[in-house]
């Protein structure tokens, strides 16, 4: 792999997988370390592909195997063997498929959508959607009213439709993924 299709494919790539790692284990610098370990060894060891496998694939098998890997070896009980169901019904074979990628690409989007918005609702936000707190709970976190966290969760949610406007079908996976738990 040249230097500039390596370059290429980390710019794509490294934030997604990032996110990807993520969402696995829950700790974003160790999600980083990760990802930054991921594309040291390919760089060091540009892999050999197998007729019909695309490098994004080979890529995020590899940050899912290592994630679960190091998940595994700090023995966080209960959360590991959650993760580790969670991926074995997504995901039957070794692989990635480029269908499953798409859909951490567009989950990707979301996420960066909600790092756009105003900091009060986006941790409002937060709180409710991908924590589970109660608005009860998230007002007394945060200092504020009830009343107040309904009006950040729901300005949250405007400017989210707005900045998903083109994409109808992203902001349904919003609200699947982060509504409808």
């Amino acid at each position: 792999m040249d230097k500039q299709s390596f370059k290429s494919l980390f710019y794509q790539h490294y934030q997604p997988l990032c996110n990807y790692a993520f969402r696995i284990m829950g700790d974003l610098d160790r999600s980083e370390d990760i990802v930054q370990d991921i594309f040291i060894k390919l760089w060091q060891q540009p892999p050999i592909l197998q007729e019909g496998k695309s490098m994004p694939s080979y890529i995020y098998t590899m940050v899912r195997n290592r994630a679960l890997e190091v998940m595994r070896r700090d023995d966080i009980g209960q959360r590991v063997h959650k993760q580790i169901l969670y991926l074995h019904t997504e995901a039957s074979e070794d692989d990635i498929t480029e269908a499953e990628i798409e859909k951490h690409l567009l989950i990707d989007k979301i996420y960066v959508s909600i790092r756009q918005l105003p900091p009060k609702s986006r941790e409002a936000f937060t709180l409710s959607k991908i924590n589970g707190l109660t608005y009860a709970q998230i007002a007394e976190k945060m200092g504020i009213s009830v009343k107040t966290v309904e009006h950040h969760i729901s300005r949250a949610l405007k400017s989210l439709r707005e900045m998903l406007a083109d994409q109808v079908s992203l902001f349904f996976l919003i609200l699947h993924i982060f509504l409808l738990k």
